[in-house]
């Protein structure tokens, strides 16, 4: 399904969330499921300044079904941070699984923009873990540039961010929507075995046409989260 991305560069996000929880109740007057359902945030901290509010507000995008909002109260200011993809709705009672991270994961990666620009996505997967990433037949007529898969884990000790260059052809990636989608694109600098970094500082295993690509350090990756773009953006 396509969603408005803008999310800074983070992978400088100190994401003290493994291990923790993402709310410490639910409302005590649950509304119905079509209404939305207040949750506390446990750890109100995470949402202390704007650079934290808006990494957050990504990752519950990302994380928690759209009927559940989080909300942290600062003073006499209340933020709310709406969830929209459900990857990780278990995240509300317990610590994401590794599975549920991964997926969170190449999820916040596939909505990076170098730039901080708002663009629109097409986020897919190859065996979609919730309808949202199954998108219409519309979708697909309309976002046909296949821009790369996405994956990771961002919730390590020391995370790990991994990009797979999409196929297309030469005047495809020369298209307009690629000077504001950069993710994807080597950069010169190399990790110490050879791979490129993109300017998001990303790690660009090779095409996703090779299941190779999926594999880094002796990891096989399954999360992967792939994007496709509507040619001609500006």
């Amino acid at each position: 399904m396509k969603l408005m991305c803008c999310i800074p560069i983070i992978l400088g996000l100190a994401l003290s969330l493994s291990g923790g929880y993402a709310a410490s109740c639910l409302s005590s007057h649950p509304l119905p499921d079509q209404d939305p359902t207040e949750v506390e945030l446990a750890n109100p901290t995470l949402a202390a300044t704007p650079e934290k509010r808006r990494q957050l507000r990504y990752l519950v995008t990302c994380a928690l079904p759209q009927h559940i909002v989080l909300y942290a109260q600062h003073g006499t200011e209340r933020v709310t941070f709406p969830g929209h993809i459900g990857l990780a709705p278990g995240w509300l009672k317990h610590a994401m699984t590794p599975t549920e991270e991964r997926w969170v994961s190449a999820c916040m990666l596939a909505l990076v923009n170098y730039f901080g620009k708002h663009v629109e996505v097409s986020l897919r997967a190859e065996f979609p873990p919730v309808p949202f990433l199954q998108p219409s037949d519309e979708e697909k007529r309309h976002f046909t540039l296949f821009e790369g898969g996405f994956f990771g884990n961002l919730f390590r000790p020391h995370p790990v961010a991994y990009v797979c260059r999409g196929t297309r052809t030469s005047a495809e990636d020369h298209d307009p929507a690629f000077q504001d989608r950069v993710c994807t694109h080597p950069t010169g600098e190399h990790t110490p075995d050879g791979k490129p970094f993109t300017p998001c500082q990303f790690i660009l295993t090779g095409p996703c046409t090779d299941p190779a690509s999926f594999t880094v350090d002796g990891e096989h990756y399954r999360e992967v989260i792939f994007v496709h773009l509507k040619p001609g953006l500006r």
